[in-house]
């Protein structure tokens, strides 16, 4: 059996996956069981379609768990079908609460007639023929309100008379009764209660079967008991869950039959991922859809299907979840997300309701299982419950909705019952009563006059609804001294005066309205006085509604559309939320002379809205206009950014708001702050600027509710209107006074210009002749400003000129045509955004809405600039409109896009040349043979300057962000510092080379290289300490220029030198002097050079590589590409530009190239320092064969040392600074001077090495 076992490794490998992937496995053992419960059948836990025969046992009774709560009106039904003929009284139902003696409600059956038992009174109606194995629908309605008691058979409705019980003085009159909550119910049998324990009544039970058994806590109507016979109770219905069978089980019967179109189904359903993702709720939603279209038959058609997250504490209490899910979601994870699901649908043709249930209930069983095969839906099968309703519109399964009475603030009101019975007839009549009563006692007034009102009015005839007590200013109160004085206390009753308004609904007609009216009169001016409470009426004022009903309303709100139905006056409508059908809205139909809906309540309703392309779906209406507005605030709030689409979404919802509605203060200062969002949001607003000038304009016209002047203001901009009197109009000044960003505006209006104005506007008197002619009837004529602090909403395609002002409007309303062509000009006044230092041409421009296609355009026909400062410019114009001043910008004409990517490469090339000048530095500091000769020192110092350039360059933006006036001030100097310094050793670099090459026999220089770099590193010095003494404010941020040497970062925040004298004289003239002197020994050292060329020997090698090679060195090392800067003007401008970019900020990288890569001892310095083996160079090799790639001088005893000095610099000025150094010179540095008859073989060595 060896082969059976397997080897030790393998054994703990199978027990380690095993373990690792246990939970998944028993996640899918789970889910296959699942799947297998699901083949099995499950019943449904309705009763339709089942009775309870009680021919063969006793009786039901109510599930403890289900209560019945206090009632003030009601409707039970129930199908009853006698099997035998009863021999003594029996008992079809009966509810009793343990604390009465008496049924509060009940039906029974003696002999021929029916019977009703309700609150201890006994009601029978006339011999009732009902024939055995024959069903009858019977129902019995009451409402307190009305006290009214309707029996209905087969929705006939029965006369019925009462008969009290012997006890009758022990019993409470129906009137003034309510259901008693928490009692007990027995089906098919009558109980009475002893020691808490229901005992059946002997003798009571029914000889026959029992169906659809409902209770609903509302009085329906004779055609509701006709037509809607097929639909569940709210409070008792005829489910498994609510009734206790006992011994006696439901049994199926096919006789019964009850067709319905309308049901709701709820359930929970579980979508299980298998990607171990999440679902989406709207995602859910759109399986749940696709997965109930699929299993339900085609008769069957879905009205709305609805999925919400399971928070809501009804479904946690009425749908709980299973063990076995509970425990295979502890397994699962996250990957199994359950909803709970709410199905509105019709069945077409109508069907038994039976019969409905159970398909739904089987196809429902069906699990869903997406194509993609990641996920899968199923229901949980003992959650389903499918409810036949009335509408869809009216069902609701939230809580019951808090009824509200809104009244005026001056009153305060309270509110008796409102009856609930179904619409009035046409016999009823409403009146509203006004009335004056003194009270005399103790007592509260809210408290006692319903009492009053309801006792004095015959409750069966007369029902009170609405009861207003009206707070009067001053209340005369009094004290009367009691008639029963005794000597130790005086009794005191306050007495007061109160006002109340009422209506009063008559339920019988009378002869006519005068007899209802005198008969009301008559009931109200009779004494009352309970023996504590005195109560005598006075100025009684009736008066007849004729209007009592709120008619069908189909209300447009941003929760959704509601359908108000029908309502009689002082009852609440309630409509489901469209939006979350389990929250419901209400409305409530105030009665009074013109009886009309109050404003809905619609807190528990979510906003249909969410999105901005929602908002097509929103009809705009004077009602709901407010409510779109503070939606489209909320919703571009969110965004950062608005599309096009949604851009013309907000804009003509905008339009349309103001064309239906009256524009109040608080509407205009709504959509001012919508205007104002968009303009401070990144969206391109160009194509939109002359809508929102117009959207602007209209609410200032349409404004009303002020009086003389009213200013909306906003982050981003500011409207003023003001009502003026054409005849003594003289003039009128406007004023705006904020920062520099344009954010949060102050205005002034009539007031000459204060500090810190950034625009201003001045009417001439002569404007009072464009006003139109006023009429009696017309409104005041009105003048508008407007500011707008964002200048973006004006652009425009001319690229020679910019926007340098906010912008600032002025218009008269009412005029036919524009104004225009004025005697006396308009003055406009508006501060700079960039100064104008420089003062650059500037121009007073208007907004012309026609140019551009009808996109709009500035233009400048009919102004005039009258005078301009750095700060400030004043405009003369002679018409009206909006105004501003465009800065001429030609002289350095840059498109965004170039202008980006030239600060790409300058940072970039910045970056680079940074990197390998620190490398070029870091060589020539190691290696200590590489810096001995004067050319190599000189190298040095100009790779440090243009180092500390570059590095102060690429900080200066993020230091100049700081906003710290010193630290800016010692960062544009430094940056000036290191530019000078760069130009000076590449004008010594150029000094160095003329001594080499031209001056060979020049005196000796002591200190050569300390006096190089005392000018190098001292000139520059001088130059900026001049600067801070002289004019330290030259130095600052937000440079702009028009030099021909321009810095490539046109950020605002660039600390550089602002004043242009300072910036020609220490910049671009101290650079053009050092250029043209290095110009002039670039052309110098090429003449001399080719002269070598000419007088080398033969044989001497010479291409067009090695010269181009030698002038590119030259041209870099002299910075002679700095010269390109002269020129970036004319329409070569943007080519040299990218040229001076790359060539000056990789001037570190082509140094780096030319005098590290390229040089011949720099390459060997790294063989022997850093290479190895066969690689690695020894040093006196090395140097043998540098010394001998020239011609070796032969030293003399008598050579003086200046001339050592002067043949040192020759032999190491050539193109590769030092790479053709003898070896005499490197190893003496106090070499003689050579004879005289080797001058021309020293020239050749110049040669050799200056074509390099």
């Amino acid at each position: 059996m060896e082969y059976c076992l397997l080897p030790d490794y393998f054994t703990e490998r199978f027990v380690m996956i095993f373990l690792k992937n246990f939970p998944k496995l028993f996640m899918i053992l789970s889910l296959l069981s699942g799947f297998a419960c699901a083949e099995e059948p499950v019943s449904c836990k309705t009763l339709w379609g089942k009775v309870g025969d009680f021919s063969r046992c006793t009786h039901w009774t109510l599930n403890p768990q289900v209560s019945i709560p206090a009632l003030q009106e009601l409707t039970a039904c129930l199908n009853l079908k006698l099997e035998a003929e009863p021999t003594f009284p029996v008992t079809v139902f009966m509810y009793r609460h343990p604390a009465a003696q008496y049924a509060e409600l009940g039906l029974g059956i003696k002999g021929k007639l029916l019977v009703v038992w309700l609150f201890g009174e006994e009601w029978k109606t006339q011999p009732v023929n009902l024939y055995l194995s024959q069903w009858y629908s019977v129902c019995i309605t009451w409402s307190q309100t009305n006290n009214k008691l309707t029996l209905f058979v087969n929705g006939d409705q029965t006369n019925m008379t009462a008969v009290l019980y012997p006890k009758a003085s022990s019993f409470a009159s129906p009137a003034g009764c309510k259901l008693s909550p928490n009692g007990s119910l027995t089906l098919g049998a009558g109980h009475f209660i002893a020691n808490g324990n229901i005992q059946v009544i002997p003798d009571s039970s029914f000889p026959g079967k029992l169906s659809t058994f409902r209770i609903w806590g509302k009085e329906r109507s004779e055609e509701e008991v006709m037509f809607l016979k097929c639909t569940e109770g709210d409070i008792v219905k005829w489910e498994e869950d609510h009734w206790d069978t006992g011994s006696c089980q439901s049994r199926p019967d096919l006789s019964l039959q009850c067709e319905w179109t309308f049901y709701e189904v709820r359930l929970l359903i579980e979508i299980i991922r298998y990607d171990q993702n999440n679902t989406e709720l709207y995602r859910a939603r759109d399986i749940a859809h696709r997965w109930l279209r699929g299993v339900l038959p085609r008769s069957i058609y879905l009205h709305r299907v609805s999925v919400f997250d399971i928070i809501s504490s009804f479904i946690e209490e009425h749908i709980a979840a299973t063990p076995a899910e509970d425990g295979l979601m502890s397994w699962a994870g996250p990957n199994i997300n359950r909803f709970y699901c709410l199905v509105h649908a019709t069945v077409s043709p109508p069907m038994d309701v039976a019969y409905v249930q159970n398909e739904i209930h089987i196809d429902l069983m069906k699990a869903y299982h997406d194509p993609s095969g990641v996920l899968q839906l199923r229901a949980d099968f003992n959650t389903i419950q499918t409810i036949p309703v009335e509408t869809f519109s009216l069902t609701t399964i939230s809580p019951s909705p808090v009824e509200t009475n809104p009244t005026p603030s001056t009153t305060s009101t309270f509110t008796t019952a409102i009856p609930s019975s179904s619409l009035a007839s046409v016999s009823d009549l409403y009146f509203e009563i006004k009335v004056n009563v003194s009270i005399a006692g103790n007592y509260n007034p809210q408290e006692i006059l319903p009492i009053w009102l309801n006792t004095s009015l015959p409750d069966d005839l007369m029902v009170v609804l609405d009861i207003q007590l009206v707070t009067r200013a001053e209340r005369h109160l009094f004290y009367l001294q009691s008639k029963n004085i005794t000597a130790d206390a005086v009794s005191i009753y306050q007495v007061s005066r109160e006002s109340l308004i009422f209506q009063v609904q008559v339920l019988m007609l009378f002869a006519d309205t005068e007899e209802i009216e005198k008969e009301i009169r008559d009931l109200l001016m009779m004494p009352y006085n309970n023996g504590s409470i005195t109560i005598a009426t006075e100025d009684i004022d009736i008066s007849r509604i004729l209007v009592y009903k709120c008619n069908m309303e189909t209300q447009q709100t941003l929760k959704g559309q509601f359908m108000w139905p029908e309502t009689t006056g002082g009852k609440t409508a309630t409509l489901s939320c469209p939006k979350n059908p389990l929250q419901s809205a209400t409305r409530h139909c105030k009665v009074c002379m013109l009886t009309h809906w109050l404003d809905p309540d619609l807190v528990d309703c979510d906003r249909m809205v969410e999105t901005i392309p929602d908002l097509d779906d929103v009809e705009v209406t004077p009602d709901n206009a407010m409510d779109v507005v503070e939606t489209i605030e909320d919703l571009i709030s969110d965004s950062s950014s608005l599309l096009y689409k949604d851009m013309v979404t907000v804009l003509n919802k905008l339009k349309v708001i103001l064309n239906v509605s009256v524009v109040t203060p608080n509407l205009g200062q709504a959509v001012i702050n919508i205007i104002s969002d968009i303009l401070e949001s990144d969206s391109n607003l160009t194509p939109f600027t002359n809508t929102i000038l117009n959207i602007t304009e209209s609410v200032g016209d349409r404004i009303v509710g002020y009086e003389g002047s009213f200013t909306l203001v906003a982050p981003a901009m500011a409207l003023s209107v003001v009502d003026v009197v054409p005849d003594h109009f003289d003039s009128l000044y406007f004023g705006v006074t904020c920062d520099l960003t344009g954010i949060n505006p102050e205005i002034c209006i009539d007031k000459c210009p204060p500090n810190g104005t950034v625009a201003f506007i001045s009417l001439p008197s002569i404007l009072k002749d464009s006003f139109p002619e006023h009429e009696l009837n017309q409104n005041p004529t009105r003048v508008q400003f407007q500011f707008y602090g964002i200048p973006l909403l004006f652009q425009h395609n001319q690229k020679q000129q910019i926007l340098n002002t906010f912008v600032v409007s002025a218009s008269v309303t009412n005029i036919s045509s524009p104004i225009r062509d004025l005697a006396e000009d308009v003055t406009i006044m508006l501060h700079h955004l960039k100064s104008n230092a420089r003062h650059k041409d500037v121009q007073c421009v208007y907004w012309n809405f026609n140019k551009n296609n009808g996109h709009g355009g500035w233009d400048d026909e009919g102004c005039q600039t009258h005078n301009s400062s750095s700060d400030y410019t004043t405009c003369l114009c002679n018409h009206l409109t909006h105004f501003g001043v465009l800065l001429d910008v030609s002289r350095t004409p840059l498109d965004p896009a170039n202008e980006q990517i030239l600060t790409i490469i300058t940072y970039v090339g910045c970056g680079v040349s940074s990197l390998f000048l620190g490398i070029t530095v870091l060589i020539y500091t190691i290696f200590d043979k590489l810096r001995r000769d004067y050319p190599s020192q000189i190298l040095i110092n100009l790779s440090l300057a243009l180092l500390g350039l570059n590095l102060v360059f690429l900080v200066n933006s993020w230091l100049s962000s700081w906003e710290v006036y010193a630290l800016c001030v010692g960062v544009a100097s430094t940056l000036h510092y290191f530019l000078l310094a760069s130009f000076s050793w590449m004008g010594l670099e150029a000094v160095n080379m003329y001594f080499a090459l031209v001056k060979v026999f020049n005196v000796y220089v002591p200190s050569y290289i300390l006096k190089f770099c005392a000018l190098g590193w001292g000139i520059p010095l001088v130059v900026c300490v001049l600067v801070l003494i002289i004019n330290r404010d030259a130095y600052g941020s937000h440079m702009t220029t028009d030099s021909t040497l321009p810095t490539l970062n046109n950020s605002d925040n660039f600390c550089w030198i602002q004043d242009n004298i300072t910036f020609y004289v220490s910049v671009v003239a101290y650079a053009a002097l050092l250029f043209l002197f290095n110009i002039g020994v670039f052309v110098v050292v090429l003449i001399q050079i080719r002269r070598m060329r000419v007088n080398s020997p033969a044989g001497t090698p010479r291409g067009l590589l090695h010269d181009l090679k030698g002038v590119a060195s030259l041209t870099l090392l002299l910075g002679l590409t700095w010269t390109v800067g002269f020129f970036t003007w004319g329409p070569a401008r943007i080519f040299l530009l990218y040229l001076f970019s790359v060539l000056n900020t990789l001037q570190g990288l082509f140094i780096f190239i030319f005098h590290c890569l390229m040089k011949e001892n720099v390459r060997k310095q790294f063989r022997i320092h850093l290479c190895f083996g066969r690689f690695r160079l020894d040093e006196y090799s090395e140097w043998s064969n540098s010394a001998s790639v020239g011609v070796k001088a032969e030293p003399q005893e008598n050579l003086p040392r200046a001339a050592s000095h002067s043949f040192q610099s020759v032999k190491s000025s050539s193109t590769e600074s030092t790479s053709a150094s003898s070896d005499s010179s490197q190893r003496d540095s106090s070499c003689k001077r050579p004879h005289l008859g080797e001058k021309t073989q020293n020239l050749k060595v110049k040669s050799q090495v200056c074509v390099l």
